[in-house]
């Protein structure tokens, strides 16, 4: 009998699963039933070590950002704040935001329609790409030490970011050429093989070409072996 029983349990199942894709495909075929038109709101949680500078939050279905929902202000590590989206049908949105240290973060596909808060972590947070004119910087090491590793980072960001070396040196009195691509102004730090470490800030990428590494050259008015950039 448990034979017959399990022969018949056989033969049924392509019909069942024939009956099972037309259901499915007349449910695709039916229109979907748009959202009632309501008001949205998200309260945004920032768990991450650091300041939010930026916050975007833009339904899914159009390819533009929007306006920065922060404005003039910040979200402080550990802080909440509730975002008005106003009154629409739309349901699922993406958002994105921008830490004090110019990495970023997005979220994607949320259904605000169900889920009323969003938390970012910066566990997948990224640097920005290199993007805008490309800048060629040569710095010469003046100094008693050779030069172990190079760092250029936007003047905004927090962080210094990679080292622009790898795995080279700047022996003693050698030149190294350097391209960075971004923003005129940028923070510059350069460590040595002692582990010594200077910085200048803010500088002009636009106007130097070359930078000369020797004592005095991070507080001089005018850094040493600078020439205008350009022909």
């Amino acid at each position: 009998m448990r034979g017959a029983s399990g022969a018949g349990s056989t033969e049924r199942r392509p019909a069942l699963a024939g009956l099972g894709t037309l259901v499915v495909a007349a449910l695709l075929a039916l229109p979907l039933r748009a959202a009632p038109l309501a008001e949205r709101d998200v309260t945004v949680f920032n768990r991450s070590p650091h300041s939010i500078n930026e916050l975007y939050i833009s339904p899914a279905t159009t390819d533009q950002w929007g306006e920065d929902r922060l404005g003039d202000r910040t979200l402080e590590a550990g802080n909440s704040l509730r975002v008005r989206l106003g009154r629409t049908r739309e349901c699922v949105f993406d958002a994105k935001v921008v830490y004090e240290d110019a990495t970023r973060e997005e979220i994607r596909g949320m259904n605000l329609c169900r889920l009323h808060q969003l938390s970012f972590n910066a566990s997948t947070a990224t640097a920005p790409p290199e993007t805008g004119v490309e800048h060629d910087l040569t710095l010469i090491n003046h100094s008693a030490r050779p030069i172990q590793q190079v760092y250029i980072s936007p003047a905004e960001a927090s962080q210094w970011g990679d080292d622009r070396l790898g795995t080279s040196s700047i022996s003693v009195a050698d030149p190294r050429k350097l391209t960075w691509r971004g923003d005129c102004v940028v923070d510059l730090r350069v460590v040595f093989e002692n582990r010594a470490a200077e910085e200048r800030r803010g500088v002009d990428l636009c106007e130097t070409a070359v930078i000369s590494i020797e004592p005095g050259w991070t507080t001089a008015d005018t850094l040493p072996g600078t020439h205008r950039a350009g022909p």
